[in-house]
């Protein structure tokens, strides 16, 4: 998810470790932190599979420091774009990585916008399956007591809901994305 983050960022313009830092705590939200020893680990794997770069430019007035700037190159361009693809298909933060790729469909092309689209919301209509599955299956096990059974009925009813919400949004939101090409 990070990574997809990450090289998003460096679609426009080469950015500081800092930067990172600070925009993935704002991404992630108030319950979670993205620590240093999270961004710096992945900007230098990046850097060692050759995905980003340090950049090349001059720095900026803004940056008075010497902050180490990092750029994309063309493999993490191609990674970029492969990650948009699947990574949400592949991902048990499937939300939060769906939120990722939203912010970044403008930089592929309407084939694969639709593409995308689409598999998220297979990945919505197979957590909504698993959730009535599961259900079934909590209603009919005879081992639990009538509390934990409505406990783990609520849970799943949630998920359900939350999963059929993004799918109605999603067909509402996106049917431009959905109907183009």
């Amino acid at each position: 998810m990070y990574e997809l983050f990450m090289l998003g960022k460096l679609m426009d313009r080469p950015w500081h470790g800092y930067e990172f830092q600070q925009v993935l705590n704002s991404f992630v939200g108030p319950m979670r932190k993205v620590s240093w020893g999270t961004v710096y680990p992945m900007l230098r794997r990046l850097e060692k599979d050759g995905l980003i770069e340090h950049a090349l430019a001059d720095p900026g007035p803004e940056d008075k420091r010497g902050r180490q700037r990092y750029s994309i190159t063309a493999a993490g361009k191609r990674k970029f774009l492969e990650l948009m693809r699947l990574e949400q298909l592949s991902n048990g933060e499937y939300r939060e990585t769906f939120r990722i790729v939203l912010g970044n469909l403008s930089r592929v092309d309407a084939g694969a916008r639709r593409e995308i689209v689409e598999g998220y919301l297979k990945c919505l209509s197979t957590a909504i399956n698993h959730a009535e599955n599961m259900a079934k299956r909590v209603r009919d096990f005879a081992g639990l007591r009538d509390s934990e059974r409505q406990d783990i009925l609520l849970a799943l009813e949630r998920d359900r809901f939350l999963a059929e919400a993004d799918r109605n949004w999603i067909l509402e939101k996106m049917d431009g994305v959905l109907t183009a090409g």
